[in-house]
């Protein structure tokens, strides 16, 4: 028996199996979930066709990876086997990642980098930095690779004992710009790349050149608050940049 198959057996002596078929057997439960059980088939059907068998992930790069080397004209010399820490992990993920095509080619790139003996940039971590990557993510990185130094704003309320309250949350266009599906969550998005260490941000400095705040003010996004002669608002500027870990990431993933 394997450590999988272990794991699983004591999972399974674990779990209530005597109380878990009596709920199923209750009337009230056994009604809900024949009911449910026809829109629960549809809604998991489509998973099982994004999950990448090893067969397919193999035929998929046996064509990606050499027009990858053809693209960054490496010499058939430098092509070497790849680091199994890089390519392992890479290769799995893929699984169940590659239906996203901008994941799907970070991946790509990697798997190339990694088996050219004249990159010294590709690291192990990059497999998991993709893993937590979304697409809108992979975007707002390949804007930021043509101007890694951007803007952004927060409007906040300045109270009677000379603090502040945030009214907003920060905004930046960069999401409208890289055409993102969901533009109106850079502020989740910006946390999880900084989180990832491919950002830096700087909450107490702000660009030099005024123009750009005023772009953001003029952007139709930008918040729009109505404040009364009680209420006291400021714009509080600020900015984020590519980090240098973050310029070596975009380097070896992105084209």
């Amino acid at each position: 028996m394997d450590k999988k198959e272990t794991f699983g057996a004591e999972i399974a002596k674990q779990l209530p199996i005597k109380d878990i078929y009596q709920d199923l057997a209750h009337p009230a439960l056994s009604e809900v979930g024949q009911a449910l059980q026809g829109a629960t088939r549809v809604a998991l059907a489509p998973i099982t066709a994004l999950v990448w068998g090893y067969d397919k992930i193999a035929g998929y790069l046996d064509t990606a990876v050499p027009l990858y080397f053809e693209r960054k004209k490496i010499k058939p010399e430098n092509i070497v086997s790849p680091d199994p820490a890089v390519a392992v992990p890479l290769i799995e993920a893929m699984r169940y990642t590659s239906h996203k095509a901008e994941l799907r080619e970070m991946f790509v790139n990697l798997l190339g980098a990694s088996m050219n003996s004249a990159c010294i940039d590709e690291h192990p971590s990059f497999v998991e930095i993709i893993k937590q990557l979304s697409s809108d993510e992979c975007k707002m990185l390949q804007a930021l690779r043509t101007d890694d130094r951007r803007p952004m704003m927060k409007i906040r309320q300045e109270l009677a004992d000379g603090g502040e309250l945030d009214v907003t949350p920060y905004f930046s266009d960069i999401c409208y710009e890289a055409n993102c599906q969901f533009p109106q969550k850079f502020p989740e998005y910006k946390d999880n790349l900084y989180r990832l260490g491919l950002i830096e941000v700087y909450y107490d400095r702000h660009l030099a050149d005024g123009s750009y705040y005023q772009d953001l003010k003029n952007h139709p996004a930008y918040p729009q608050v109505i404040a009364d002669d009680s209420i006291k608002l400021v714009e509080r500027r600020s900015m984020y940049v590519l980090s240098e870990f973050g310029k070596k990431f975009c380097g070896v993933c992105m084209e």
